[in-house]
């Protein structure tokens, strides 16, 4: 049950990709973003960071898809041009390891909306271990880390969990994702 079919693999990628494409383009946003609502303002936009781990986990639903997911649309985003350099692959890492412990507290038998929303707090709490253990504490007064981590915190459960959640969805009903966990939970469902 746990072994990976080469359908399962090649989604994997294909969405990890196109997500690390999306990383790219969000990060050059990000850029005159941080300018008008500062740096800790602009991390509204955290979430989309971290869409690929719930996105790839809900269709597969198998270890380790969230983590593999969020790396490769890390390295992708990185090796496509992120001005955020290596940090975007180590902080991918991060994310994509907080986004995975969501779906090991339920044994990987629970993909509802909670579970995903939890993936994205919870890559948001690994993107901050990060930050904080490449930063340190002295980087942040309290109230830029309180703001800066409950803006993640919210983020990664809207932009990054139920925007996975929505999307997912959505290409379920065009019968596209039959043939994966989703889809045959799904046809489970409506007999």
């Amino acid at each position: 049950m746990n072994s990976w079919k080469m359908k399962e693999i090649i989604v994997m990628m294909m969405l990890a990709v196109a997500c690390g494409v999306l990383y790219l383009g969000w990060s050059t946003l990000w850029l005159p973003i941080s300018a008008i609502f500062g740096p800790v303002g602009s991390n509204w936009m955290f979430g989309i960071w971290v869409v690929a781990s719930p996105l790839v986990a809900y269709i597969i639903q198998k270890p380790g898809a969230a983590l593999i997911a969020e790396v490769v649309a890390a390295a992708v985003e990185l090796f496509t041009g992120s001005h955020f350099g290596l940090s975007a692959l180590l902080i991918g890492l991060a994310q994509g390891i907080g986004a995975e412990v969501a779906f090991a507290v339920f044994g990987y038998r629970k993909f509802n909306t909670f579970t995903l929303m939890l993936s994205g707090v919870f890559a948001a709490v690994g993107s901050m271990v990060y930050s904080l253990l490449v930063n340190g504490f002295a980087y942040y007064t309290t109230t830029t880390l309180l703001l800066t981590f409950s803006l993640q915190l919210v983020s990664g459960a809207l932009l990054g969990g139920l925007l996975a959640k929505v999307i997912v969805d959505a290409l379920v009903k065009t019968g596209t994702l039959n043939g994966y966990a989703v889809g045959r939970q799904w046809k489970q469902r409506a007999a």
